[in-house]
């Protein structure tokens, strides 16, 4: 049964968890593993869109939305730039090339934002999370946890972390299919 303690409105009934197993044993190069509020929230709502425009994505494999596969892709738009000191986005206010080398991308909206954890910093089981569109935000840290992201980016503080965002994002979470 659903544990809702991400407080979020669900639209369907939640049916693709993943793969469970990825889940738990996966580990980021510095052999930490996935934070605790991922792993809760991927085990209680599963594939889906949160805050009406994030795709979170979960290990499912080879499948387009699975993480590893976006993660991937995402990574692949910027790393080898950034790499060869030819940023063209700016990394600023709470990013730095160092952190920015590191970053994870785990999530990505509708509206052209994108979610990374910094696996180097693990306090009590999470990671950092920085979002970015890679126009004009910048790298902005955005939570510690997936609870707290969703605070800030549903919260009267919205502007801190989406400066071009009018109002909060919904509390709201639409269970997706996959679609083979």
């Amino acid at each position: 049964m659903l544990n809702n303690t991400f407080n979020l409105q669900i639209e369907g009934t939640p049916s693709e968890f993943g793969d469970q197993s990825i889940l738990e044993n996966f580990r980021f190069p510095n052999g930490k593993a996935f934070p605790k509020s991922y792993k809760s929230f991927v085990k209680n709502y599963g594939y889906g869109l949160a805050l009406g425009e994030f795709h979170i994505y979960i290990p499912m494999g080879n499948y387009g939305d699975s993480l590893t596969v976006r993660s991937d892709e995402i990574r692949s738009t910027y790393i080898d730039d950034v790499k060869n000191n030819d940023i063209w986005f700016e990394i600023g206010p709470d990013c730095s090339l160092p952190i920015l080398k590191r970053l994870f991308p785990f999530a990505s909206s509708d509206n052209g934002y994108y979610l990374f954890w910094d696996y180097e910093i693990d306090a009590a089981g999470e990671l950092d999370i920085y979002i970015t569109d890679f126009k004009g935000t910048g790298f902005r840290k955005a939570g510690k946890s997936i609870d707290e992201l969703i605070s800030n980016l549903t919260g009267g503080s919205i502007k801190e972390f989406l400066p071009f965002c009018s109002h909060p994002l919904p509390r709201t979470f639409k269970c997706l299919k996959k679609v083979e």
